[in-house]
């Protein structure tokens, strides 16, 4: 929510940086041994998973969003990706995403955005036997939906999955099928793809004794279709300028109906945790992290009332850290006191405590550094702070603890 051009900024007393809610939590270096330490590796894992960092966290991502929702009968299946420039074995790139090179997600989506399950590529499987009779795109497909077939769901996807024998699949799974069609795809019907028409026509052959329309229409560009969900014919729509278009059913309801991951997509750029610097397994731990907290934010507002995504973000941040010094939205009152200069210091007394050890902590003392020194530009760490001041600030018996209180 709050972006600064170093991490380490969030930690300064400088005024142009200064956030009161960091310091309080923690320190900014033991928040950079943390932010180094982070992973999701189990204890035991498999050594030829590529995704062994984070497959746990993925998991239970995948297994959470599955049962807490069930969703419409319109869904959604596209890719989506995360910007990420470095050297990765299974790094793609996809020239008409905003980011480019990066790792790709394979999302199942409603047409609201909500993200009911993921995979991750990762590239071919070292071990990975010959490929079978089955492409890979349907094995894929068939994984995403497995939750949710024999359930009579409606999915959109682009050429990149769509074929005759996918459609023809998932119709025996009681799964409708929508989308567009590479003229390439084995099983097409010659006489669709290979016909030439005016802007406008459209042709469209059925498959015999199944319910697998293949279309082909005319507008700026040729485009083919596929649906098992619509009977392929023209209809009138209308514009968001009210101008009427004749256009085929199953494109009108493609376009309607396929924008759930840009949806999500947007939604995750506005507050996204991951940094450029930092490296690939924790980009996509922060990554199933934001999806979490917006699947979490579209039941909020679905089941509860409807408040911003923001006001959500701050809602959770404050549960989690149990801050009760922020109330109605004002301002830390320490955010007067780490600025202070010796004017506007309050008049009550002030007095010196031992900074607390924590529970297995192998020194007899903790040191910090000394508040006034480290303004002063010196370098000293002390053993006390003070009990009284609202922040308890790290200071030295003598003389910094007059000084910072005159």
């Amino acid at each position: 929510m709050i972006k600064v051009p170093i991490i380490r900024k969030l930690f300064s007393y400088n005024p142009f940086y200064y956030h009161p809610i960091f310091l309080h939590v923690l320190s900014g270096r033991r928040f950079e041994q943390i932010l180094r330490c982070f992973n999701a590796t189990p204890a035991v894992f498999d050594e030829q998973d590529r995704l062994h960092k984070v497959r746990s966290l993925l998991d239970l991502v995948k297994q959470n969003s599955n049962s807490v929702y069930s969703p419409c009968e319109a869904l959604s299946l596209d890719e989506s990706m995360l910007l990420f420039r470095g050297r990765l074995v299974f790094r793609e790139y996809i020239k008409n995403k905003k980011s480019k090179y990066g790792i790709k997600f394979y999302e199942l989506t409603t047409h609201e955005g909500y993200i009911l399950n993921l995979e991750i590529y990762h590239g071919r499987d070292r071990n990975q036997p010959k490929p079978g009779k089955t492409p890979k795109t349907e094995e894929l497909v068939l994984r995403l939906l497995g939750p949710y077939l024999n359930k009579g769901h409606h999915v959109y996807m682009d050429n990149f999955y769509n074929s005759v024998s996918l459609s023809s699949k998932l119709l025996t799974y009681k799964t409708h099928s929508t989308g567009t069609l590479r003229v390439d795809r084995r099983g097409n019907p010659a006489v669709v793809i290979n016909k030439k028409l005016r802007k406008g026509e459209h042709i469209w052959r059925k498959k015999q004794n199944i319910s697998v329309y293949v279309s082909k229409w005319k507008d700026k560009r040729n485009v083919c279709a596929i649906t098992t969900g619509y009977k392929s014919k023209m209809i009138t729509v209308r514009n968001k300028y009210g101008v009427e278009k004749q256009k085929p059913y199953e494109i009108d309801g493609y376009n309607r109906h396929m924008s759930g991951i840009d949806k999500s997509d947007q939604m995750l750029s506005y507050y996204s945790c991951p940094r450029k610097t930092i490296r690939w397994y924790k980009k996509v731990l922060f990554r199933l992290l934001d999806i979490s907290l917006w699947n979490s934010y579209f039941l909020y507002t679905r089941g509860v009332k409807k408040i911003k995504f923001i006001e959500f973000w701050e809602a959770v941040v404050r549960s989690l850290i149990e801050i009760e010094d922020i109330v109605d939205g004002r301002v830390f009152v320490k955010l007067q006191a780490s600025i202070k200069t010796p004017k506007t210091v309050t008049k009550q007394q002030h007095f010196l405590e031992d900074i607390p050890v924590p529970e297995n902590y192998t020194k007899a003392h903790v040191f910090l550094k000394c508040r006034e020194c480290t303004r002063n530009k010196k370098r000293k760490e002390t053993r006390y702070r003070c009990e009284t001041c609202p922040d308890k600030p790290a200071l030295c018996p003598a003389p910094c603890f007059k000084f910072w209180h005159q």
